[in-house]
């Protein structure tokens, strides 16, 4: 089989202006399993994409702020989820449903921000990591006579 190269690309455009992902399930919610994945119906979020470029480029303007007020690599977990929350909120993060309570950027900036919060920072990056992406089409390669 060939896999159609336009399938591998990127659609920029929901890349930039997001596109609804839901993450049906998710792992480590149940204290007493684990290793279970815990269903999530419903739940969604509108997200741009980890490769937004204003994104990618404030990614690394943080990162490069870390690096320098934390040289030796041991950022205060309450730092680092005020960095990642902050990023979410101002790039990422456009909206959600499926939640008790309804969004509003201010909100989800309070909410993002704190430490205990980081299972909803994963997710909405790893939703932001999946926009974009397109399903692989194969065709028949062409038979030789």
């Amino acid at each position: 089989m060939t896999i159609k190269l336009g399938s591998l690309a990127a659609d920029l455009k929901k890349e930039r202006e997001g596109d609804w992902i839901e993450p049906r399930e998710w792992g480590g919610l149940n204290p007493e399993k684990p290793y279970e994945q815990t269903a999530l119906p419903g739940l969604a979020f509108l997200v741009r994409s980890t490769n937004y470029p204003p994104y990618t480029t404030a990614r690394q303007a943080a990162l490069e702020d870390l690096k320098k007020n934390y040289p030796d690599d041991k950022v205060p977990p309450e730092v680092q989820a005020r960095v990642e929350g902050e990023l979410s909120v101002q790039y990422l993060l456009l909206d959600w449903k499926g939640l008790d309570i309804q969004y509003s950027a201010e909100f989800a900036g309070t909410i993002l921000v704190a430490e205990e919060h980081r299972v909803m920072r994963s997710m909405i990056f790893w939703c932001a990591g999946q926009v974009g992406k397109k399903k692989v089409e194969f065709v028949e390669a062409a038979t030789k006579n």
